[in-house]
């Protein structure tokens, strides 16, 4: 169980993925003092609390610590916490000094590219007994068919089946991780949604799906539409008040004059508000990819007040998002743990919801100002500190097939609070068929030069690099991407 990839090469095994949670299970069932340390972005808070809810329903002492990031500054954190160490929604790609610094007491679920090991580190995993959970080591692929929650759902499943109540968690962490980017989630999440429904917790349907449907009023609905950007209305509140006056949309109840959202509309209502967008794209030239990701599948959380954004599983996952890279993950975190009370820590994720919001507009408002910049294999945009170093993968990602085009990937930078620079590398599935591996490129550049960590997905990925590394830091993925796709 040591190789890595996105589940290429390696023969998919269903079978053996279940009966390794399975021996993972028993593993942890025998141990107690645990630390699950968990990312911090939407799937990471949700598998975070997956985990944590199924250790202590069996009884388990658990203590948690939320990161951006495993670097190795932070193992000593780590270790002064408990035990016994569950490492989710990350891990694999820090296999290299996590063997090294915890010996044979820690665990991973994960979903993410595996480190490069080396001959004597791939040893030593060998002689441990179920270390790692990861897709990708069963030929699974872990970018398009399983987050990290899902990987921590069917773990919590293995170690009580009663835990299927965590199920619609699981799928919040798969739409977060933007695993539905073809219109629907896929792979190994229909069976988490099969055990979702099944448990009563979820609803799925075909509609439009930007984000808000649920609880944004219309015109924010579409003034704060990132998947995907919607030309001279993301951004931009008059136009897009215009734009439903327009298309014969109302904004009021006529009755109470209170705000519509888009589930308070007619069949009808819809239809033509979805027919005007499609054709609103249309006329900008956006490519029919990106005008396909306006309806797809959506699913809604059952047991969620019917006007709530956690109802909507796209709603809930930017909330968490927003925590997370608003430095507040703690409240995302108790929120996914069962918090709905709005004078505690519910009531001030709807705020940073709010803030990301605004800040997702702000950055592309930046990105038209400024520009974007271009090498021979990739675009880029360095923001400096204009833009939050955790937002600048978002924002870089939603800028495909309205300010770039789909023929490279595009690296945003920033400049994190410590001076070093962060680089959010983004793709589509077009190029990673041409042959793009973002996390591998990054993960091999960190093999080669000091002063770089870096490592994620073929489609996205980042790195955390020293600024006086920086432009040797570009000229070698440069390189890396002209290989990858084919550029000469």
């Amino acid at each position: 169980m040591n190789g890595g990839g996105e589940g290429a090469g390696v023969l998919r095994d269903e079978t053996g993925f279940f009966a390794a949670l399975a021996d993972l299970a028993k593993e942890v069932k025998s141990r107690d003092d645990f630390v699950v340390v968990h990312h911090y972005d939407a799937d990471g808070l949700t598998s975070g609390a997956i985990t944590i809810k199924a250790l202590e329903r069996e009884g388990k002492k658990v203590k948690s610590v939320c990161l951006k990031q495993i670097y190795r500054e932070n193992v000593a954190e780590i270790k002064g916490l408990g035990k016994n160490y569950l490492f989710v929604d990350f891990g694999s790609g820090q296999l290299d000094y996590l063997i090294d610094e915890f010996g044979d007491s820690f665990f991973i679920l994960d979903h993410h590219q595996q480190a490069q090991l080396s001959v004597e580190q791939e040893l030593k995993l060998a002689r441990m007994n179920c270390r790692q959970i990861n897709p990708h080591l069963f030929g699974i692929n872990g970018g398009t068919e399983i987050s990290g929650a899902g990987v921590a759902i069917f773990f919590a499943l293995a170690l009580n089946p009663n835990n299927s109540d965590l199920s619609a968690l699981a799928i919040v962490g798969a739409v977060g991780d933007m695993q539905d980017s073809r219109g629907k989630l896929e792979g190994m999440n229909r069976k988490i949604i099969d055990v979702a429904v099944g448990a009563g917790l979820l609803e799925t349907k075909i509609d439009l799906r930007l984000f808000g449907r649920i609880s944004r009023p219309l015109v924010s609905f579409l003034t704060f539409s990132s998947t995907p950007v919607l030309p001279k209305l993301t951004a931009f509140e008059d136009n897009c008040r215009l734009f439903l006056q327009q298309n014969g949309i109302p904004l009021q109840d006529p009755f109470t004059n209170a705000w519509l959202s888009y589930e308070d509309l007619t069949p009808e209502q819809k239809r033509t508000l979805s027919s005007a967008l499609i054709m609103h794209l249309s006329s900008f030239d956006v490519p029919e990819w990106k005008i396909q990701e306006l309806v797809g599948e959506i699913y809604t959380l059952k047991k969620e007040k019917e006007k709530s954004p956690l109802r909507d599983a796209k709603e809930f996952a930017t909330m968490l998002n927003a925590c997370g890279r608003h430095a507040r993950p703690e409240v995302g975190l108790a929120v996914c743990m069962g918090d709905r009370n709005v004078d505690s820590e519910y009531g001030s994720a709807l705020a940073l919801m709010a803030e990301h919001r605004a800040a997702l507009a702000k950055g592309i408002q930046f990105i038209h100002e400024h520009g974007i910049e271009e090498r021979k294999s990739f675009y880029f945009f360095d923001a400096g500190s204009e833009i939050q170093d955790s937002l600048v993968g978002i924002i870089a990602g939603m800028l495909y097939g309205s300010v770039i085009q789909e023929n490279k990937p595009i690296i945003a930078l920033a400049r994190n609070e410590d001076g070093t620079v962060k680089a959010s590398g983004r793709g589509t599935s077009y190029l990673v068929r041409r042959g793009l591996n973002i996390g591998g490129a990054l993960k091999e550049i960190s093999s080669e030069m000091q002063g770089v960590e870096g490592g994620g997905h073929y489609i996205a990925a980042g790195a955390k690099i020293n600024a006086d590394k920086l432009d040797e830091f570009l000229d070698r993925l440069e390189k890396k991407f002209a290989q990858q796709i084919g550029e000469k």
